[in-house]
């Protein structure tokens, strides 16, 4: 009804004021309208509102918590709803799943919507992960059941697979660090990388670039129970850089060196036994994301990656985009 008819009546939802770098909640759904705030509901675009809560179907508020519900698997909590939508956040830190054909089908029907960060992402605790709304103020019954049912059916559409991986392993290489005439800082970084995900180095090791010293460190590790193995530096085509050879003189299986991943291109991945072993680029350093950071989450849940996988992160292969 217009703005001048729905004095003191309850606002059916959110007024909200938007304009460049603002986004301010003037009233809350269930705000009693006032004479003296005519004008100002006017200022902000609403020369009519919905009033009441009598409407006929399940409100946005409702519906997106109905959805929430029925998609969420473990490791996530949902918070809201705010202006008729639910955030999904992480409730710990971990590899987010999400079946991106059910997010799609619930997409094509009108007026249902469900967004997501990226499958296979690295996820701190406290991020959020994916939200759910409906356009109109409200839907019917029947299409909101629809909806449940292809996600109660499919559930976990969304979740957090926690790490896996306890015991890890760096062997840091280069003789210019190994003789004390540059300062690790390989060792520094990854710590914080495993930090995210509530893991912490087991131990770690300076060694010159010496191709057997790094393959028989990475069979002392192996043998010690290390579960992954980053070994850090070498990984360029200079005369020096050893480790991709070092790598496969262990006898691992090599299933990539290199992959269409940007920063971070020249990285290698391999198992050992089953032992996932990942050879790290010097953009691990400077990058805040890297092909690393795209590969990590998925090893420390245990899931084996495959060349085939590799190659399909071509397509959004820019490492600082979609995590």
């Amino acid at each position: 009804m217009k703005v001048e008819d729905a004095i003191g009546e309850l606002l059916a939802h959110d007024v909200v004021r938007y304009g460049p770098g603002v986004k301010i909640v003037l009233f809350k759904r269930g705000h009693v309208v006032r004479a003296e705030e005519v004008e100002q509901l006017k200022d902000a675009g609403n020369y009519f509102v919905y009033i009441g809560g009598e409407e006929e179907g399940i409100h946005e508020d409702e519906a997106a918590i109905r959805m929430a519900r029925a998609a969420m698997g473990e490791n996530l909590s949902y918070k809201g709803p705010d202006k008729g939508s639910i955030n999904l956040t992480a409730e710990k830190p971990g590899l987010l799943k999400v079946k991106v054909d059910i997010i799609k089908q619930v997409n094509l029907i009108d007026d249902f919507i469900f967004v997501t960060r990226v499958n296979n992402t690295g996820v701190e605790k406290g991020v959020v992960v994916g939200a759910a709304k409906i356009v109109p103020l409200t839907v019917d019954e029947s299409r909101m059941k629809e909806v449940e049912e292809i996600l109660e059916r499919n559930k976990p559409v969304l979740e957090v697979v926690l790490p896996k991986i306890n015991k890890i392993g760096v062997i840091v290489t280069g003789t210019e660090v190994y003789e004390g005439r540059v300062e690790d800082a390989f060792v520094p970084v990854l710590k914080q990388k495993l930090k995210d995900y509530g893991l912490e180095i087991t131990g770690a090791v300076l060694l010159p670039d010496d191709e057997e010293k790094i393959k028989e460190k990475i069979l002392v590790f192996k043998e010690k129970g290390y579960e992954l193995i980053l070994v850090a530096g070498g990984m360029a085509v200079d005369s020096g850089d050893l480790t991709p050879a070092a790598i496969k003189k262990t006898g691992a299986d090599v299933v990539f060196r290199g992959a269409p991943i940007f920063p971070g291109a020249m990285i290698m991945l391999a198992y050992l036994d089953g032992i996932p072993i990942l050879g790290l680029p010097a953009c691990v350093l400077p990058d805040k994301r890297t092909s690393f950071d795209r590969i990590l989450p998925r090893i420390l849940v245990k899931e084996k990656i495959t060349r085939e996988e590799i190659a399909e992160l071509g397509h959004g292969g820019f490492a600082w985009l979609g995590l």
